[in-house]
């Protein structure tokens, strides 16, 4: 009877520890395999998806500017398509402009200009950006020309020399005055002789200026004539392509954003979607190799010991069985 007994104790132990054994070694295969891997992590991405309650924004940038920028501060608040914007932030910012051609134009104002002037077709001017407080001499042509003021200018007077001087007679081109007579009654001669207009010149007064000479065989008698000249303030517009070289600069940067009234009850409000990334902590370097050696070292000294422990048990099996044998001696 304790025979028995023992035996299916034996039997129930022997049946208990194969599904133990069976178990413990798909765990520890299952460790072995699924360990290593476990350890190992991959990005990914969400999209979150948020409303965020906002008015128009608008930014408005300054002309470029050098110096003080005072001048270039942006307005407190703007009107732009019948909606109010105020002021939320502004900033003032370094920057190097760009070479660039533009056209430019600058005026000169001739003053007394008579009719024997002739206007200059080009002129060197100087060309003034007052943002950039740049300063630049460039010849540009005439543009146009415009008649500001006209007007007598009585302080005119002109040297006469008369050639062919004779003792009764001289001659004024191809008109022979007598010696002696006024010259002032032969005016409107000397003009014609000059190729001077009437309409722009009168001679008032001509008088001798010195006694008869002898030059190059001839007599020849120097006289002075005084009058009235007709002259205008002329206004000349001169313009054409300038380039303007690259300077550093800065310019003034507004941030505003539309007022939202008390009264308004429908808020602008838009969605918001967003990529958010992360990481898990990945098997790396270093770490990898001592995490899958303690692992495969682990897992080897688990399999050891399973195994002196089947050992042991496959021994006291057979010790029992060998027991359990009825003695030969005995029959």
């Amino acid at each position: 009877m304790e025979l028995m007994i023992r035996i299916c104790r034996l039997t129930n132990l022997a049946m208990t520890t194969k599904s133990f054994i069976i178990n413990t070694i798909f765990f520890v295969f299952l460790s072995l395999l699924t360990g290593p891997l476990l350890s190992y992590g991959a990005e990914e991405s969400i999209e979150l998806s948020k409303d965020i309650r906002a008015g128009d924004v608008l930014t408005f940038d300054s002309p470029v500017f050098v110096g003080s920028s005072k001048e270039y501060a942006p307005l407190e608040t703007v009107i732009k398509e019948g909606k109010k914007y105020h002021l939320t932030n502004s900033e003032v910012l370094d920057i190097f402009t760009e070479e660039k051609t533009e056209y430019s134009e600058t005026s000169i104002l001739y003053e007394g200009v008579e009719y024997i002037d002739r206007m200059p077709e080009t002129a060197w001017v100087q060309v003034i950006n007052e943002d950039l407080k740049l300063k630049q001499t460039v010849e540009l042509p005439v543009v146009s020309q415009v008649e500001e003021r006209s007007y007598w200018d009585y302080d005119f007077t002109f040297p006469i020399e008369i050639s062919g001087y004779q003792e009764d007679t001289y001659l004024l081109g191809d008109i022979e005055i007598p010696n002696g007579a006024p010259l002032t009654d032969y005016a409107v001669e000397f003009l014609k002789y000059l190729n001077l207009p009437e309409d722009y010149y009168q001679i008032t007064s001509i008088v001798w200026a010195g006694e008869p000479v002898e030059r190059n065989g001839n007599m020849v008698r120097n006289a002075q004539a005084q009058g009235k000249k007709l002259v205008k303030n002329i206004r000349a517009l001169y313009g054409g392509e300038v380039t303007v070289p690259s300077v550093q600069a800065q310019i003034y940067r507004g941030i505003y954003e539309e007022d939202r009234t008390e009264n308004q009850t429908d808020p602008l409000i838009y969605k918001n979607s967003e990529i958010a990334g992360y990481e898990r902590q990945a098997w790396n370097g270093y770490r990898k190799i001592v995490r899958y050696i303690m692992t495969i070292t682990i897992t080897l000294a688990v399999l050891l010991l399973l195994l002196i422990f089947i050992l042991v048990l496959i021994k006291k099996k057979n010790m029992v069985e060998s027991d359990s044998k009825p003695d030969s001696r005995f029959d």
